[in-house]
């Protein structure tokens, strides 16, 4: 054998050496992970329901803090604007459940994984002052991402959608993802009385008690007081009580916003009163944005059209 065959059939060798390694490191699917092969990824003891701040960062975009304030998750890049109890709820569950399977502990392969720091996406877990954990995330998917715990070079290979949890959708990662986007919530049962003002329009429905025929069955009927515009049906008046159930916001305006003075001086306003509430709506229009707020809180959101139209209807164009 020349010189020359012996260097073909070293390369040879030495491609399939590294694709065998990379099937067996990145790609091998058939690999069945077991109970026994798999570690948890955050410490025995954490505790997550005694965390109070949850940091998430990428490179090359701006971090997203969560911190906890009187029981409750806000996001201080926003103005503290309430985040979704439930979505970072659920997403600590997940992360207190991970668990994975070495794949390494090679210092020298990270970059392969994308678990450089500077590559990874970033979780830290704190309790005051005091960090509970810190993973990083690197390469992954829908299916299974690569893992490891900061200050360590052992990669897991971790299996399920915790990317998709922690808001890492495409290349940056936006505090929005976290805002909770129930407004207000009023099942119907519980509204007495409406008072909607427009710029057209002022109106007041109030819910009143019949009693139905010779059965003496009280049934609840509603009464509608126009003082001001060209007249709304009862029916529109009627369908906004189902509509208050989940008033549905899908961003938040950062307190710095010039938008925010556009609610100085709102344009639409619904009160809503209970037997022990009453809750204002107020709405301003402003070119192609609607915003809206509580009158008991600072928080200015923007809404979709077909949420606001059924808080805030307009009289029917008349006919011809």
């Amino acid at each position: 054998m020349n010189a020359r065959s012996i260097v073909v059939l070293a390369l040879i060798l030495a491609l399939l050496g590294a694709g065998l390694w990379y099937r067996r490191t990145f790609r091998d699917d058939a690999r069945v992970m077991t109970s026994e092969s798999l570690r948890s990824m955050v410490p025995a003891d954490l505790n997550t329901t005694a965390l109070d701040r949850i940091e998430i960062s990428r490179p090359g975009s701006a971090a997203v803090i969560l911190e906890k304030t009187d029981g409750s998750w806000r996001i201080p890049a926003l103005g503290g604007v309430m985040a979704s109890a439930q979505g970072v709820e659920h997403m600590l569950a997940a992360v207190g459940g991970l668990r994975g399977e070495l794949r390494s502990s090679d210092p020298a392969v990270l970059r392969d994984f994308e678990l450089e720091s500077e590559q990874a996406l970033g979780l830290v877990l704190h309790q005051g002052q005091t960090e509970l954990a810190h993973l990083l995330f690197g390469k992954g998917d829908f299916r299974q991402v690569f893992v490891r715990a900061a200050g360590s070079s052992d990669v897991c290979v971790v299996p399920g959608t915790i990317l998709g949890q922690l808001g890492a959708h495409g290349s940056s990662l936006s505090a929005q993802f976290w805002i909770d986007t129930n407004l207000l919530s009023v099942p119907a049962t519980e509204v007495a009385e409406l008072r909607l003002s427009t710029p057209t329009d002022e109106a007041i429905l109030i819910r009143t008690t019949q009693v139905k025929g010779n059965t003496g069955n009280a049934a609840s009927a509603w009464t509608l007081r126009q003082s001001r515009g060209k007249g709304l049906p009862l029916g529109q008046l009627e369908d906004i009580v189902p509509a208050l159930a989940r008033v549905s916001v899908f961003e938040a305006v950062p307190p710095g916003n010039a938008l925010v003075s556009r609610l100085n001086t709102p344009t639409h306003r619904l009160e809503i009163r209970t037997p022990s509430r009453t809750l204002v709506l107020e709405a301003a229009l402003h070119r192609d944005d609607i915003l809206v707020r509580r009158a008991d809180s600072s928080h200015v959101y923007r809404m979709h059209a077909t949420v606001f139209r059924r808080l805030f209807p307009a009289p029917p164009n008349p006919a011809g």
